[in-house]
């Protein structure tokens, strides 16, 4: 891709999503000088109200954001998603449910041979995107990277960071990491609501597939389980003797132990490597009924009529709304994480210092889109692949300077004081 060809450096596609705005702002405040930043999306009127009032807000970076070009389309016109991928390096979206309004921007991008990055959890989706277009953006030399927020770069990452030093210390694979959420605060909002609703249909029918196929193919299952798997497969609500503490099922699990999975294989962490996660509890009874509260919330969620009464009486944000500034910027995370090579059990910690959901995530696109930018070199690994495998260690270079915790350590971490704690650069 040449540069000097394209007319921006990064796109932000959905810029007046309450994620998007939030991103915007990011770049505004944290991007090289000179950086050529675009933002885009389906409503004019929309955008240009958020730039304005992104200008009045972060006065230092006003000439930024004023100074930015503004891109109309419709995500559904293929049409449009090529003109509009043409003029860029690298587009960062955050325009959900992505299985519904990312499709023709992401074939668009591979077409254009254009970078892109973007905040889908959406499994079924990305694994769709990869079996028909990976192999034609790696001839192309370009880099497709979902999952760049907080699903699933703390796991991604972190079981990265693990892997990487398990062989660089020890000459040893990394068999296992089991993940813990040991502490959270964040909010959520309409657009990521709307997103995990359309996903919940979308597994719902996967469920019953793989449901019928179990019946079908009962006979013929095998009963021999490795090492690894049993490890990873605990009760989802357990007692975990290293950490002293209930836990419960947690919500990002499932597309976060896929994602740890599928980079494991592709970068060879070790055989069989497997990536189990769940969350802290205060005692048994807040595990139960955590898990509980969660499936509960699941069928409100997936019934269209008991959906409309929730957004009626106003007890969740519709799409574009979202949590305060000050909620934000009190929220947190920790994420602790259990790693065990061949013959070593160590450990490692990935934190963030405002609401995951919004906070750290257009921290993490925002790294992510500017590390496509400005970092690409041969360890970058072209095709549509989780950020550890297209980015890897610049990608966790550049989070690490952006005060993001990812550190590594041979006893547990959050026992640790943060005075005494010794951090583990790879």
């Amino acid at each position: 891709m040449d540069a000097v060809s394209r007319k921006y450096d990064i796109l932000v596609w959905g810029a007046s999503s309450f994620t998007g705005m939030r991103l915007v702002e990011y770049l505004a405040l944290n991007s090289p000088k000179g950086t050529r930043i675009a933002i885009g999306g389906r409503n004019k009127d929309k955008i240009k109200d958020i730039r304005s009032r992104l200008a009045t807000k972060i006065p230092d970076a006003a000439i930024n954001v004023s100074e930015m070009d503004i891109l109309i389309g419709d995500s559904l016109n293929s049409e449009q998603m090529h003109a509009i991928a043409a003029q860029t390096r690298v587009v960062a979206s955050t325009v959900g449910p992505f299985a519904i309004y990312g499709e023709q921007l992401v074939r668009a991008c591979v077409e254009e041979k254009t970078d892109y990055c973007d905040i889908t959890a959406e499994m079924p989706w990305v694994r769709q995107m990869h079996s028909e277009l990976n192999d034609r953006a790696v001839r192309g030399d370009v880099h497709i990277v979902p999952l760049c927020g907080f699903d699933c770069i703390p796991a991604d990452l972190g079981c990265y960071m693990l892997a990487q030093y398990a062989r660089n210390e020890f000459n040893e694979p990394l068999l296992h990491v089991k993940g813990s959420i040991t502490g959270i605060r964040g909010g959520i909002s309409g657009g990521t609501l709307a997103t995990m609703t359309n996903q919940l249909g979308i597994e719902a029918r996967r469920f019953s597939e793989k449901a019928m196929a179990f019946i079908r193919n009962k006979d013929s299952q095998q009963s021999r389980q490795s090492t690894n798997s049993k490890r990873s497969n605990r009760w989802v609500i357990h007692y975990d003797e290293t950490l002293h503490r209930w836990q419960t099922f947690w919500v990002m699990s499932i597309v976060n132990q896929v994602t740890a999975k599928w980079a494991g294989k592709v970068l060879n962490y070790g055989p069989g490597f497997t990536y189990a996660e769940s969350m802290c509890t205060r005692n048994l009874a807040q595990a139960i009924l955590y898990g509980i509260g969660y499936l509960y919330g699941a069928l409100l969620m997936f019934f269209a009529f008991t959906r409309s009464i929730i957004y009626a009486l106003r007890i969740i944000p519709r799409p574009g709304e979202g949590p305060s500034e000050e909620f934000i910027k009190t929220g947190y995370f920790s994420l602790h994480l259990e790693a065990f090579s061949e013959n070593r059990v160590f450990y490692g910690k990935v934190s963030g210092s405002s609401d995951p959901g919004y906070g750290e995530t257009a921290k993490y696109l925002g790294e992510s889109a500017l590390c496509l930018a400005f970092d690409r070199d041969q360890g970058f690994r072209p095709g549509i692949y989780p950020p550890s495998v297209a980015m890897g260690s610049a990608l966790l270079k550049r989070l690490r300077a952006k005060d993001c915790q990812f550190d590594i350590a041979n006893k547990p971490i959050a026992a640790f004081s943060t005075t005494s704690r010794q951090r583990k650069q790879l």
